[in-house]
């Protein structure tokens, strides 16, 4: 099994208007399984982005900072912090430091942006990345040989490397650390 290189020129970019910005943004679409309704993508925001709307949507949004910083909702995530949005968790005042880039991984149906706050809002939260991180997502200062009983997502953050491993198929071989998206 082979990785993506995360700042490969072969990547496949298109571009994507984030509702409530007036910027749109580019996108990679990394993995989809539609009857999980889960996504992973890799966002490369333009310098200059912000979304002053104040809104929520369904899918719930994890994500982990390739570089650069985003600011959402009066919380900061940045390099080695893990970015948790609950589904329809208050968005507000989000913006980023220039040559800002995340893996984010969306479970639950896309769009749906709904203005104002919602009556059952999710939490956000931003988490340091540690080996102390229980959860869908995990942080790992080495994989070895791991396998999974369930499909995966593995960033190399380092190397800035991504693969989708399928359950039971052994994790590529990059040394380093990594954040592991269980998908069980």
């Amino acid at each position: 099994m082979s990785t993506t290189d995360l700042n490969s020129p072969d990547l496949s970019w298109l571009t994507h208007a984030i509702a409530g910005s007036d910027l749109p943004a580019r996108m990679v679409m990394l993995h989809a399984d539609p009857e999980r309704q889960t996504r992973t993508v890799v966002v490369e925001f333009p310098d200059g982005w912000r979304r002053d709307a104040i809104g929520h949507q369904p899918a719930g949004e994890d994500m982990v900072l390739l570089s650069g910083a985003l600011t959402i909702s009066g919380e900061t995530a940045t390099v080695r912090d893990f970015l948790s949005v609950e589904p329809r968790a208050t968005r507000s005042a989000t913006s980023v430091a220039d040559g800002t880039r995340a893996v984010v991984w969306f479970s639950g149906p896309g769009g749906g942006w709904t203005d104002g706050p919602a009556a059952d809002a999710g939490s956000l939260t931003v988490t340091p990345l540690s080996d102390d991180l229980t959860g869908p997502v995990i942080a790992h200062d080495s994989l070895g040989d791991a396998s999974y009983d369930h499909d995966v997502d593995v960033v190399w953050l380092d190397r800035q490397h991504w693969a989708h491993v399928p359950a039971g198929e052994p994790v590529p071989s990059v040394d380093g650390r990594a954040v592991v998206r269980h998908w069980s």
